[in-house]
């Protein structure tokens, strides 16, 4: 849960200093094969295990916890995770994803790991250079969209698994 907020966190504060900077290749930010715009009927099918709910008649929100992987990471939730238990610090780990009007606005990924630098290279190469990067997080602002790399404990006690989180999220 303390990973989520100092994403949200940094997302919020950042301002928009590269409105102009498009990166290259690309002119909306993605992870593996999902862009944000992207409908929810495209991501079901990129995602065939990902679990969704309409959280309100506008919004959706999918989670998956099996077989999640990104810059050859891997997810290690409990099994059992599911959409009634999804806040459980063993459910923390894989895909988030939320929709408005059926269009992805924010995607994460959660995996176990320490060590960002290598995905975090493979971003660079994407997305163009960082606003911020340091050891523990990496953030891109780019119009109205917003990248990031986080590294950081799921939970608030000592014991819980360390976490990369990868995330990109458009501001509406």
């Amino acid at each position: 849960m303390r990973i989520w907020m100092i994403a949200l966190l940094l997302l919020s504060r950042v301002p928009n200093l590269n409105a102009q900077f498009q990166p290259p290749g690309s002119e909306t930010l993605g992870l593996g094969d999902d862009k944000l715009g992207e409908s929810l009927s495209s991501f079901a099918s990129l995602h065939p295990k990902a679990k969704c709910e309409n959280s309100t008649k506008a919004r959706s929100i999918c989670y998956q916890w099996s077989q999640v992987s990104i810059f050859g990471m891997t997810a290690h939730p409990d099994p059992g995770c599911s959409i009634e238990n999804r806040s459980s610090p063993n459910c923390v780990q894989g895909i988030n994803a939320q929709f408005v009007n059926q269009r992805l606005i924010s995607l994460s990924y959660a995996v176990e790991g320490t060590d960002k630098m290598g995905a975090t290279m493979a971003l660079k190469k994407r997305f163009g250079s960082p606003l911020f990067d340091t050891r523990e997080a990496t953030l891109w602002s780019i119009g109205k969209e917003t990248a990031s790399v986080i590294v950081g404990k799921a939970t608030e006690g000592k014991d819980g698994p360390t976490l990369i989180t990868f995330l990109i999220a458009v501001q509406n």
